[in-house]
Order: structure tokens, then C-alpha cells, then sequence
């Protein structure tokens, strides 16, 4: 009798994404348990207690999902887990928190294809202005800044810098700009030299008003996150997906929250049927996310 496919999902919240619980079960895992308050310290034990259950070699019957909303928690927890197993008895683990990972790198791959379609262009040399600094903005710094894009990463609170960027991009090597805009004049000029501004702030907050499009004479393209009304940037619509947005000097490339979204939710899929069928453990991350995101862009 074959073994009944486990998904457990753990998050040092209070509670998991009901997101990420539909994702797992539309994937194909049979059983879906949720274990909240699981943080740095205990991971590893959790991971030796589910490996010795099910015999060697047998990745593909277990898996674990790390969630929560912070990126370097939930990156350092997929780095526990990877050394907690005991091989040939290991499980799958994917970190996606607050779904940053699959959704930044849909954000860039998307970004990339449709630079490369209309502009014959790419990331590298590009200035790249990122409005939101939460696990969102971050993870699309990371991964555009490792394509060679020249990134300012713009908080749009007050909030003094928690460390959380200089953590997460050392985990990659890079290194991010990041500095605050919290005024709209602040975040006019930080718009005004930008060729690809990304907006991730909170859902229903207009980050970048005409204003801003119409003095960003140099911008290719502008994506935003935001799917309930309004979206981060006027003129970009929930649905664009490199549709032309005409403004004061001309027109730019624009790409919403669906045409993000599309890729978003085609990339977390299929990472969590790979889980399912492949014979070794595998340990996926930011990196693994935008891999499987340009494969479908």
C-alpha cells in the first residue's frame, strides 16, 4: 500500500496561509497538517522527528512548507532544516514566507521577459527603483540585483531600518541600496531617473500618482503587486500584462498584479509537485523560485 502524501506546514506564527494550504492541497499532498510557533530553534527537531517515520529514500511521501512573513527567519529556518536531515532519511522543504519568494521571482522573470520583448533589453545596467520595503520589495531586490540591475530599494514608512536588508542580501552576496521616501515629493524624485519601478507596498495604497509617471521620462516599464483598488501606480491596471500606459512624455510597458500572479501561482505549483515526485530531498528557496519563474514568463 502506498504511503498517503503529508504536507506539514510550518510558520513561527500563529497561523499558516489559507494561500499556501489550497496551494498544497491543489499540488496533490493528500494530508495537510499546520504546526504554528515553529521558529529557529526548534526546527530541527521537527525535522528528525518526521524523517524517521517513513523508510530511506522516501522524500517524496513528506514534505515541509516554512512560512511566516519574514525572509531571513524563514531563510534561516530552510537552512536548519537542510542540515537536519539524516541521510538517506530526509523530507522535501520549501520556504515561501508570506509567498515573497514565488512572487518576487514572478515579479522579476516577468519583468525581464517583457524588457526583452520591448525594449531588446535587459536587467543589467538598468536602474530599478522598488517602492516597499517588506519581504516582498526585498526578495525583488535580491534576485534583480543579482541580474545586474542597478536597485534602490525605497521604504515608504517612517520606521527606522530593523538590519533585515543588510541580513538578507549577505545571505546572496549583494548589496542593496535602501533608503526611505515617506513624503510625496520624496517619492516623485526617487521616480523621476527610474527605467523599471516596481511598487509592493500594503494592498489599496496608491504609492505613485500621475505625477510621478509623467516625470519619469526614462521609464520602460512599471509593475505593481497590488491587486485591490487602488493599484500602486496610476495607470497600471490589475490585469496589464505589458500593455502600453500613455502618459505625459510618451508611453511605458505596464504589468499588474494578474499578470504577476499568473506566474506566481504556475511557479509555486509546480515546485511543490516536484516535491512530490522527485526520488531526492530537495530543499528549495529564493533562488529555486525564480529558476521555475522564468521557465514560465
Amino acid at each position: 500500500m502506498s504511503k498517503r502524501r503529508i504536507m506539514h506546514m510550518i510558520t513561527p506564527t500563529d497561523s499558516v496561509s489559507p494561500f499556501d494550504v489550497n496551494m498544497a492541497v491543489d499540488a496533490g499532498y493528500a494530508v495537510i497538517v499546520p504546526h504554528c510557533g515553529i521558529g529557529e530553534s526548534s526546527v530541527a527537531d521537527f525535522v528528525q522527528d518526521a524523517i524517521f517515520s517513513r523508510p530511506p529514500k522516501s522524500a517524496s511521501t513528506t514534505g515541509m512548507f516554512i512560512g511566516g512573513g519574514d525572509v531571513n527567519r524563514a531563510s534561516e529556518m530552510l537552512e536548519i532544516a537542510k542540515g537536519a536531515m539524516v541521510p538517506p532519511f530526509e523530507v522535501s522543504v520549501l520556504a515561501d514566507p508570506n509567498g515573497a519568494f514565488t512572487t518576487s521571482a514572478a515579479l522579476v522573470a516577468v519583468i525581464e521577459r517583457c524588457l526583452k520583448e520591448h525594449a531588446s533589453a535587459n536587467l543589467k545596467g538598468s536602474n530599478m527603483k522598488i517602492f516597499g520595503g517588506g519581504p516582498v520589495g526585498l526578495s525583488t531586490a535580491v534576485l534583480a540585483k543579482e541580474r545586474g540591475a542597478c536597485v534602490s530599494l525605497i521604504r515608504l514608512t517612517a520606521s527606522a531600518d530593523d538590519g533585515s536588508v543588510s541580513e538578507f542580501s549577505a545571505r546572496f552576496g549583494v548589496d542593496i541600496d535602501s533608503r526611505r521616501a515617506v513624503e510625496n515629493s520624496e517619492r516623485l524624485a526617487e521616480a523621476a531617473d527610474a527605467q523599471v519601478i516596481v511598487t509592493t507596498a500594503k494592498a489599496g495604497i496608491q504609492v505613485l500618482g500621475q505625477e510621478a509617471v509623467d516625470q519619469a521620462s526614462g521609464l520602460l516599464i512599471a509593475a505593481d503587486v497590488n491587486a485591490v483598488p487602488p493599484t500602486g501606480i496610476e495607470g497600471v491596471e490589475v490585469m496589464h500584462n505589458g500593455d502600453d500606459v500613455v502618459c505625459k512624455w510618451g508611453s511605458f510597458k505596464s504589468i499588474g498584479a494578474l499578470g504577476i500572479g499568473r506566474v506566481k501561482y504556475k511557479t509555486q505549483l509546480e515546485m511543490l509537485k516536484s516535491m512530490l515526485t522527485s526520488e531526492d530531498s530537495l530543499v528549495l528557496g529564493l533562488s529555486d523560485a525564480y529558476t521555475e519563474a522564468a521557465r514560465h514568463a
